[in-house]
């Protein structure tokens, strides 16, 4: 019987700790860290942690040893690559849509109050990931802390004690992406390109093996969220993987047998489910409300066309507006909504990492074992911002970390490139 995670949970501000100390040897302990303390939701999990603002007490702590340390304290400026540019005119555009919301006090705690938080996280990852070894770090960071997401619902759904919906039992958390299960879905989902890309890549068997466990437990994690979207966002993956493969035909026939097994152990009611997603708008009130979500952000955007009415508003537009309620559950709806027509500002950043890390990719040998370490991370880059865009039919979450996690990963590698080869990615 595996161990509950309530039982486990002590880790969690442990491993904190250790890496805070850890962290006066190299800053970027410190920011995996923050980014346990930023997902794993320790406040929650320990009240007395969240009293003393042990967010913001790691996040300054992180931030001042950056600023000792005296290195890499130039990598978020906007002059130092386009993409900087292009996230701190979208933290402009957000923070101005915030005093000019409908409700300036739930736009900042909705909305204003995570995008500064997300701020100072791409300012730590790109001031301290220098080398390939930094890279790596994050990275396992991201696949850990994912892993830890999905193993309490996991768990749960395996012990029976479950979420009852009106589609049947769901695995479900108590903290964070954990406690609701399209969030649960999404958040799993995002992470299987780095698995698949960067970790399964590895020579050593032992680090395979290991992901493979992981791939199993995200994959599972899926499943039993009952999520549609995520349903789709493992489809999407696969035929991802198949596209990206040099010998397609038999990443495609790989990819066929997982969709065969999976489709295979999975149980009629779950298949019943899924199979509703051909329905359109017609399937349900849950469908329906993601179609909704995309036409009322249209016209909010047409009421309040410069800047939408405020990031984190949407809910509270929606009310004010139609009478309703109810988040956007649909990226795109959320974007118009919020931001009008200021969300290209968001567009053109997620278009710049798209087409930077595409011209990054033309720059390397893929033969080259040096090489094709940073051409697996591109790629694991590229298929999970397409497999997050493609959900986001279905959900929304236009300022959670991984879209910047994405970015900020993007200015990284191309800054080791310049540093180990000096080649001329500075005009790509």
């Amino acid at each position: 019987m595996l161990p509950s995670a309530e039982s486990v949970q002590i880790i969690l501000p442990i491993v904190c700790v250790l890496l805070l100390v850890m962290s006066l040897k190299n800053p970027v302990y410190g920011v995996i860290a923050y980014f346990i303390v930023l997902n794993a939701k320790l406040g929650d999990m320990y009240p007395l942690l969240g009293a003393i603002r042990f967010e913001l007490l790691v996040a300054a702590y992180v931030l001042f040893r950056i600023l000792v340390s005296g290195k890499g304290l130039g990598n978020f400026l906007p002059g130092s690559n386009p993409i900087n540019k292009a996230f701190w005119v979208l933290f402009a555009v957000g923070m101005f849509s915030v005093a000019f919301s409908v409700n300036p006090v739930v736009s900042w705690n909705e909305g204003g109050y995570f995008l500064l938080k997300i701020t100072v996280f791409y300012i730590m990852i790109v001031s301290t990931v220098r080398s390939t070894t930094d890279l790596a770090r994050i990275l396992w960071a991201f696949i850990l802390v994912t892993a830890w997401i999905a193993y309490e619902p996991v768990v749960n759904y395996l012990s029976g004690d479950v979420s009852e919906q009106m589609y049947g039992a769901v695995a479900y958390g108590r903290f964070g992406a954990a406690s609701g299960h399209v969030a649960l879905a999404n958040t799993l989902n995002q992470v299987i390109p780095v698995l698949l890309y960067f970790a399964m890549t590895n020579r050593k068997r032992f680090i395979r093996v290991t992901s493979l466990m992981i791939l199993a437990l995200l994959v599972f994690g899926v499943y039993a969220s009952k999520s549609r979207g995520g349903f789709l966002g493992l489809m999407v993956t696969a035929m991802g993987v198949v596209y990206f493969s040099r010998d397609r035909l038999k990443a495609g026939l790989i990819a066929g047998v997982f969709v065969v097994f999976f489709l295979t152990l999975a149980a009629s009611d779950y298949l019943s489910h899924m199979s509703t997603i051909q329905e359109g708008v017609h399937s349900s009130r849950t469908t329906s409300d993601r179609y909704l979500g995309l036409l009322n952000g249209v016209s909010m955007m047409i009421k309040r066309p410069v800047l939408g009415v405020g990031i984190g508003c949407y809910a509270e537009a929606r009310r004010q507006f139609f009478h309703y309620y109810f988040y956007a559950h649909n990226l795109y709806g959320e974007l118009f909504g919020e931001l009008g027509l200021a969300s290209i500002a968001w567009f053109y950043l997620i278009y710049l990492v798209f087409r930077r890390t595409g011209a990054i990719k033309r720059n390397l040998v893929r033969g080259s074992p040096r090489d094709a370490f940073y051409f697996n991370i591109i790629t694991a880059i590229q298929l999970g911002l397409f497999v997050r865009l493609f959900v986001g039919n279905f959900t929304h979450g236009s300022f959670i970390w991984f879209w910047f996690l994405m970015a900020a990963l993007t200015v990284a590698v191309q800054n080791i490139l310049l540093q180990e080869r000096r080649v001329p990615l500075q005009n790509i």
